[in-house]
């Protein structure tokens, strides 16, 4: 069979709700590609379109279902691209009625009963469609007469092949200067899914954690070595260092590779060992969610950390010399400007290598969504729900106008410090070195103006 599988068409402005200038940023979309990989394992045809990166527009993607004719298109259904999602299951089935059109992804996972009323997609894919897409290909029809489907979870990653990264032009994919240190075309990779903690914002809160066997992750790390030469991978991981027996396998196994890379997880999940060991086998940076300066924010998302757990870990993390990139949430709920500038406080004392202020976002599928009322207003207008846009503003503001404010107050003062500027000098060791930083002080301008 042929299947043709979208992302929606997307640009950097409209992601990060800021002008960021050219600085990178597409990312390669994994998610379709372990998607393909497993239709292609089974004999079908399949291709990728992948809109941002691409620049892809609706005209595009008409003329490539009359180019390529697929039985199936499977389109990603995110929650910030739900209009354009609807706008596209339309075109698609007007121009093309024959067409089985599926929506998968996070959006469809939250809201498949308002996906099924108003979009004109046949089948609907609850949770991890990789898990049952070769099942729904081999008889259409009855998937499109259950309308929505519970693909349910991969229990055994092992299970799946690697990603087709080879339907998509990796040349054209490059992260946000803050995510890579040699190479802007670092590849990603993820070593399992599913996170067990609680915070309220998340929609993947209270998951089932699953791990890829080290054996397996090195075998496509090898297979990228040799067919791309890669030299730095960024593990997207929602939390890389859960299983420490697994974290120190990894890390004797990665010492051979000679490879750099960073990944995602929390502070009270590594300890000083570990990090050492992951030093030494090539980890420079670590995505931690630090969140708040504030307790009680903390303890409102149930974070289940203390604001002093978190800066002794950090002062254990500098000292093994790992990289810190702490991400931070302005507009909590219980938030006031003056706790907020707690949170600022507390990104500048603890003075990680780059700060990500984010504006707090109650998606559909998390506890926030189902109890904001309780802390503030909701515009439930999705278009706005990328993290950027104060979507949800606590009773403590006054405005929107005043947390949005509050959010540029952030990127400013952490990043306009005299400190922090003759930190990153005091960095600079190359050419490269230097187009990055330039890179990151556009963002920083694009994001404090």
């Amino acid at each position: 069979m042929k299947v043709l599988i979208i992302f929606p068409p997307q640009s950097l402005e409209e992601r990060y709700s800021h002008s960021i200038s050219d600085v990178g940023g597409f990312l390669p979309p994994l998610g379709l590609c372990y998607m393909a990989a497993v239709l292609e394992k089974d004999g079908h045809e399949v291709r990728i379109m992948d809109c941002p990166v691409n620049n892809y527009g609706s005209k595009d993607i008409i003329e490539e279902v009359k180019n390529f004719h697929p039985e199936l298109v499977g389109i990603a259904a995110i929650t910030s691209l739900a209009a354009v999602t609807k706008e596209l299951c339309d075109l698609i089935k007007t121009n093309s009625p024959e067409t089985t059109v599926l929506l998968g992804g996070p959006h469809a996972t939250i809201m498949p009963d308002e996906l099924a009323k108003t979009t004109k997609a046949d089948i609907i894919v609850k949770q991890e469609a990789d898990n049952i897409i070769t099942d729904i290909v081999k008889d259409l029809d009855k998937y499109k007469q259950e309308k929505i489907v519970d693909a349910g979870k991969v229990k055994d990653l092992d299970s799946l092949p690697f990603p087709a990264r080879h339907l998509l032009d990796m040349k054209k994919y490059s992260s946000l200067p803050n995510n890579y240190k040699k190479d802007p075309r670092t590849f990603q990779m993820v070593t399992s899914r599913g996170c067990p903690f609680t915070c309220t914002f998340c929609f993947d809160a209270k998951g089932l954690f699953r791990q890829r066997s080290v054996e397996n992750v090195m075998q496509e790390i090898r297979s990228l070595k040799e067919k791309y030469n890669i030299k730095e991978i960024a593990f997207w991981d929602d939390i890389f260092t859960l299983n420490k027996e697994w974290v120190h396998e990894f890390c004797k196994e990665m010492e051979k590779e000679k490879i750099i890379w960073s990944c995602y997880t929390r502070l009270d999940v590594v300890d000083e060992p570990m990090l050492r060991a992951m030093k030494k086998s090539g980890c420079w940076n670590i995505f931690f969610g630090i969140e708040s300066g504030a307790q009680e924010l903390l303890d409102n998302i149930t974070k289940r950390m203390t604001v002093e757990q978190m800066k002794e870990k950090v002062r254990i993390v500098k000292k093994v010399g790992i990289e810190i990139r702490g991400s931070f949430m302005i507009g909590l709920p219980g938030e006031t400007p003056e706790l907020a500038r707690k949170t600022i406080q507390l990104a500048i004392d603890m003075d990680p290598d780059y700060a990500q202020f984010s504006i707090t976002t109650p998606y559909p599928g998390t506890q926030l969504w189902d109890n904001y009322e309780k802390y503030g207003t909701l515009n439930k207008n999705f278009t706005d729900y990328n993290g950027w846009m104060p979507v949800f503003v606590p009773f403590g503001y006054k405005s929107r106008e005043e947390l949005q404010e509050m959010h540029k107050e952030a990127f400013r003062r952490f990043y306009k410090r005299p400190k922090y500027i003759l930190k990153r000098i005091s960095k600079t060791r190359s050419f490269s070195d230097i187009k990055r930083n330039i890179k990151g002080m556009k963002v920083v301008t694009g994001m404090s103006s």
